[in-house]
């Protein structure tokens, strides 16, 4: 897949922020139709460790990031839980490596890994995404925010190698 521009980021974001509510069920259920697996994933990823807030927000930038994935050249065929698995598992796998590193060790290649990125601006839509802070006071904690950040980079790291 070719990498998603900055424009169709930044347009599916602003269409997905103007969504009003009674858009939002057939939104959600054309995802299901078409990536019933990933649906799956989103509602369940986390469900033991973030709380009802943050798990709504992973689920509503991970369909964001389809939104996104979707206006690309190539066509989005049906992930199986298979292919989500694997980006899942080689993306702990990663975070594994990382953390034997020393802070600057891993500082230096977490970046070198982000700066090969094939997303990377659909990656710095998750990663603001994540971190801006919501005006009524909820806030997703500092704790499951790089959980959150491995769930949705699995979510982009899947639509993009299918």
């Amino acid at each position: 897949m070719n990498p998603i521009s900055a424009e169709i980021v930044d347009a599916t974001w602003q269409e997905m922020a103007q969504l009003t509510p009674d858009k939002i069920p057939s939104l959600v259920e054309q995802f299901g139709q078409k990536q019933p697996d990933m649906m799956v994933y989103l509602a369940s990823a986390g469900e033991e460790v973030l709380n009802d807030y943050e798990r709504e927000v992973l689920f509503y930038i991970g369909v964001v990031v389809w939104q996104m994935m979707e206006k690309g050249e190539t066509p989005l065929r049906q992930l199986s839980i298979d292919d989500i698995v694997e980006a899942e598992n080689a993306n702990f796998s990663m975070l594994e490596s990382f953390s034997r590193e020393s802070e600057g060790d891993m500082i230096a290649a977490t970046e070198k890994s982000f700066e090969a990125y094939h997303q990377p601006e659909v990656l710095r839509y998750v990663i603001e995404a994540i971190m801006e802070e919501d005006e009524e006071n909820e806030m997703i904690s500092e704790e499951h925010k790089g959980l959150m950040l491995i769930f949705l980079k699995t979510v982009i790291d899947s639509f993009d190698a299918a």
